[in-house]
């Protein structure tokens, strides 16, 4: 752009600004600004891109002024990677920004956007001004040459435009995943601008995808050579000290349960009948904070890392394997330091009392959960009796827990087959079989007694300590949960305020409908995540009171650090101690939810991948799906067979004139009146499959 033309629009700005709002026509305001006739095609198109970026607003044709200040407001911008976006309001009010409206923001920068006067739907509209202030999200995308110039198409969630790269660093090619930095973009007419900061590898290679996706994510696999030196002194022989203080169960029925797959085996229980109105249920949890001690070397890699990441068959540790997979594996046959709840309950399931003590255990058999399935349908099988009694037990929580008012989500996850080329052999929805149920409710009985254990029982001591929390969900989310119920023929009565028995209540009378996955997926959305802290707040989803984690202490800090915190609370706390864990707990609470959430991300980004490399040689075929999301370009259908989403646009709807219906979640046509609408069943052919892209465009048909 020339001086003279930045001159121009600067003029243009500040005579408007003096007009305070007042409207001025496009000849009234030349003739002001004492433009030519030879200079009014190019004044004309000043105008035309000021408005565009947002610095005047047009609002009729030909017709300029200073933008509405009062319908402006300040927010952070999230793609959906499908050409559109929302900006989020420090207050926690969502506008809908369409992909013609988000000028030169890309994800999460902080946006001034501006509310439109005029909204069609629910959920309010606007466009971005202009960017207040560059995310420090890293930008990934794939490099090509375009004539000669290097460019790279980002990665969704981002804007549709092409980047051009200022720097060439040695060897890169066409085709390369890289990651970009210092990103320039100032005017929507003229491309951004950025820095390679690193190449990640090449996304054609299904090989590449786990690398790729760790770079992208910036997580290590390998241990610092600090840690590794600290693990390798670690002795696997249990001292006779070690065992005097703790209870000895070894003479015990002690098993695991766990996926077939499964290396490490954190978690054992037992079970035993103490009379006709009595059991005594053991839940038994690795030791792992007696071999990870407060202040290593290895404890602060633990923190850092926060979880265990789990991608297909490839597994990224919190704790390195010589404890994960043999110190602190409940492996059969083998003497195993414990943190043990033993819990009495009558017959009906009811609790009755229970303790929490250091154990030393040695499991007397290894089971997988398809093994013990088995072993409860034909009856019979190793330790047949004993698990046909907790299969009774877990179905007497399990109902109890309901009853309670406890949300019981269901929803299949797709479940990968991976051969050696890198790509999926087969997907298969995941199964929930009694025998996981069996497990589920023992870890969250074992789990919540140790909450209760911290906050009612030792409650006059106000002991620090980290809970698993639920917030109640936020009303607008509800108030549009309740919103697409409705399109969809389901007319509940929004309550004033939700609990969580209203929510179990739709999961109920939807159990046996075809989009059944669809609304529990919708119900899941509609809620706050469930996060740690260091405040004894309540679980929504699972109605409980007090609630932690404590039964998964080698792939969750938050469980070692209650192990550490329960062992110290069952000897005499100081009032240092206390001190020190209320500066403490806060700090690992937050830090521990951030680590869990980048995990399902960098899980999500490996399904999706992984998905679309399935589905990749499968063009023309044709699947039955249900439609999971409208937008007015067109809706998104998920695959039933296999949980893999794709998008029906718009255009390729050839039959009719289809307008998109916010209010009701509908695309209908103009002439035949032909709906698709949120939760339909329809059927779709793969049109075509983009790996770079991740992107599954399909078509509809009758």
């Amino acid at each position: 752009m020339s001086k003279k033309s930045i001159r121009i629009e600067q003029e243009i700005i500040a005579f408007l600004k003096k007009q305070k709002g007042n409207p001025f026509k496009q000849r009234r305001l030349a003739k002001a600004l004492g433009i030519s006739e030879a200079q009014y095609p190019g004044f004309r198109e000043n105008l035309r891109r000021l408005a565009k970026e947002g610095q005047i607003e047009r609002i009729q044709k030909n017709c300029y002024r200073i933008p509405d200040t009062s319908r402006q407001l300040v927010g952070t911008i999230s793609f959906s990677g499908h050409d559109f976006a929302f900006v989020t309001t420090a207050d926690g009010e969502e506008l809908f920004v369409g992909s013609y409206d988000t000028g030169t923001a890309f994800q999460g920068d902080k946006v001034l956007v501006e509310k439109y006067q005029k909204q069609s739907g629910k959920r309010m509209e606007g466009k971005v001004i202009r960017v207040i202030e560059r995310s420090s999200t890293p930008i990934f995308g794939v490099l090509r040459k375009k004539q000669q110039e290097w460019v790279v198409t980002p990665e969704s969630p981002a804007p549709p435009v092409t980047i051009l790269v200022r720097n060439f660093p040695q060897g890169i090619q066409s085709g390369q995943m890289v990651e970009l930095g210092n990103l320039e973009w100032n005017r929507v007419n003229y491309l951004p601008r950025a820095d390679i900061k690193q190449v990640l590898g090449v996304p054609g290679n299904p090989q590449d995808d786990i690398p790729i996706i760790l770079k992208m994510f910036r997580i290590k696999s390998d241990f610092p050579a600090a840690v590794t030196a600290e693990v390798e002194n670690l002795s696997d022989i249990i001292s006779a000290d070690d065992i005097r203080q703790r209870r000895d169960l070894r003479d015990q029925v002690i098993f695991t349960i766990d996926p077939e797959t499964a290396m490490d085996f954190d978690d054992a229980v037992s079970l035993e009948e103490l009379d006709s109105n009595h059991w005594r249920l053991g839940v038994h949890i690795a030791d792992v904070s007696h071999y990870v001690q407060a202040g290593t070397e290895l404890d602060r890699e633990a923190f850092k890392r926060g979880t265990s990441i789990y991608l297909g068959n490839t597994v990224v540790p919190m704790l390195p394997t010589k404890i994960s997979n043999e110190l602190c594996s409940l492996r059969p046959g083998e003497d195993r330091l414990t943190l043990s709840v033993i819990l009495d309950l009558t017959q009906n399931g009811n609790l009755s009392q229970y303790e929490i003590v250091p154990s030393i255990i040695r499991s007397a058999y290894r089971l997988s959960y398809r093994e013990v399935q088995n072993i409860i349908d034909r009856g019979t099988g190793p330790y047949a009796e004993v698990l046909l009694k907790m299969r009774d037990l877990s179905q007497l929580l399990y109902h109890k827990r309901l009853e309670d008012g406890s949300i019981d989500f269901d929803v299949p996850e797709p479940i990968f087959s991976i051969g050696e080329d890198g790509i999926p052999e087969e997907i298969k929805p995941s199964e929930r079989l009694q025998s996981h149920r069996l497990i589920e409710e023992f870890m969250l009985l074992a789990n919540r007694c140790i909450a209760e254990w911290v906050r009612v029982r030792r409650k006059l001591e106000k002991l620090p300590f980290v809970y698993r929390i639920h917030a109640t969900p936020p009303p607008d989310a509800i108030a549009e949960l309740y919103s697409i119920l409705f399109s969809l023929g389901l007319n509940y009565q929004k309550p004033a305020r939700v609990k969580p028995q209203d929510i179990r209540q739709i999961l109920l009378d939807v159990e046996n409908l075809p989009f059944k996955n669809f609304i529990e997926r919708l119900a899941i959305r509609s809620m706050a995540k469930a996060v740690y802290s260091a405040r004894p707040l309540s679980h929504f989803g699972l109605a409980f009171r007090h609630y932690t984690h404590f039964t998964a202490p080698i792939r969750r800090y938050p469980d070692l650090i209650v192990h550490r915190l329960v062992k110290y609370y069952l000897n005499s706390v100081t009032d240092e101690d206390k001190i020190f864990f209320r500066r403490l707990l806060p700090k690992v609470a937050d830090h521990s939810s951030e680590t869990e959430q980048n995990a399902m991300e960098i899980e999500r980004e490996f399904i999706k991948i992984k998905q679309i490399r399935f589905l990749a040689d499968k063009v023309g075929n044709w699947y039955k799906g249900i439609i999971t999301g409208v937008m007015e370009f067109g809706f998104f259908v998920e695959i039933s067979d296999y949980l893999v989403e794709g998008l029906v646009h718009v255009r390729t709807l050839l039959d009719d004139y289809y307008i998109y219906d916010r209010a009701n979640h509908t695309l209908k046509g103009r002439r035949d009146g032909r709906t698709f609408r949120l939760g339909d069943r329809v059927s779709v052919k793969i049109a075509s499959v983009s790996v770079k892209e991740r992107r599954i465009d399909l078509e509809w048909g009758e």
